[in-house]
């Protein structure tokens, strides 16, 4: 079997379990904690490549707590998980599980009629930023990336949808415009290796390709964009920082502009590296990206 037939049995293999698991925890009231301890006790199996993959990646500024970073990781992924297949119920218990700060900025935008970015990452349980959006009533679009087979994709979709955000598929740069020009929201998660479809800007010290993208959609659409993160509080609740919004213009160095927000990237990354997917190859091909 060549190998790219390999992979993919793989992942359908993976996939088959992830849908078999959540069926499967669906389907019991067993509390959170005892959910998480099971899972905990399985995805280093599922994951073990990835975790390998995140220690090594790790920057050197965390080399004292790698274990410790890791591990968190690790939580972080397996809570996310159940966080999102029991979202109603977790909602139901307690209507402040997810809280938001700075939704002045947002309503500032849409004021001025220019709609509105917001640009997340695989940072915290990122996708309750747009359930939360939407359950506040915000026209919120998610700008969701093709996953390695079409029925994770799905997966993932589904469960957006049943929370009320729309979503678009990634590579529709007119779709995207058109939304912002509707006043709308759209949601971007731009931390990914973007190889030759980027710029190189610095990373925690390292040349890595980020998209350019955002900065494009801001420019043609005068619309801001809003770095957006959630962050795990020690009772198991969260938190949506809204952050004061960058503006885009057309006669700035684009390297720079990139820069830009990939600095807020860094910031919080910093502030809570436990929360980040490490294991994302995010230094691979940077050369392939713009340098000016």
């Amino acid at each position: 079997m060549h190998s790219s037939g390999f992979k993919y049995y793989k992942r359908l293999i993976r996939y088959k379990f992830i849908k078999l698991l959540i069926s499967a925890l669906q389907s019991v009231d067993t509390p959170l904690n005892r959910q998480a301890a099971l899972l905990m006790k399985i995805m280093p199996f599922i994951y073990h490549r990835e975790i390998i993959r995140g220690r090594e990646l790790l920057p050197d500024l965390f080399s004292d707590r790698a274990d410790q970073i890791v591990s968190g990781m690790i939580k972080n992924q397996v809570l996310n998980l159940l966080e999102c297949i029991h979202y109603e119920r977790l909602v139901e218990k307690d209507r402040d599980f997810v809280t938001i700060t700075g939704t002045q900025f947002i309503e500032d935008a849409l004021r001025n009629g220019t709609g509105g970015m917001i640009l997340s990452a695989h940072f915290g349980n990122w996708e309750l930023i747009a359930y939360k959006l939407a359950e506040l009533g915000y026209d919120m679009n998610a700008i969701a990336r093709p996953q390695a087979i079409d029925q994770m994709t799905s997966l993932m979709n589904e469960f957006r949808e049943k929370r009320g955000v729309k979503v678009l598929m990634q590579d529709n740069l007119a779709g995207s415009l058109k939304l912002l020009k509707q006043n709308k929201l759209i949601g971007i998660v731009a931390d990914l290796n973007a190889r030759e479809r980027g710029f190189q800007v610095d990373f925690f010290g390292k040349k890595a390709s980020f998209y350019i993208s955002p900065v494009l959609l801001g420019i043609r659409s005068k619309a801001p964009l809003f770095p957006t993160f959630i962050q795990r509080m020690p009772d198991g609740k969260h938190v949506i920082e809204v952050q004061k919004p960058i503006f885009f213009f057309q006669n700035e160095n684009r390297r720079d502009q990139v820069q830009t927000y990939v600095d807020r990237y860094v910031d919080i990354f910093k502030k809570r590296p436990d929360h980040w997917v490490w294991f994302h190859e995010r230094y691979q091909h940077a050369e392939l990206g713009k340098k000016v």
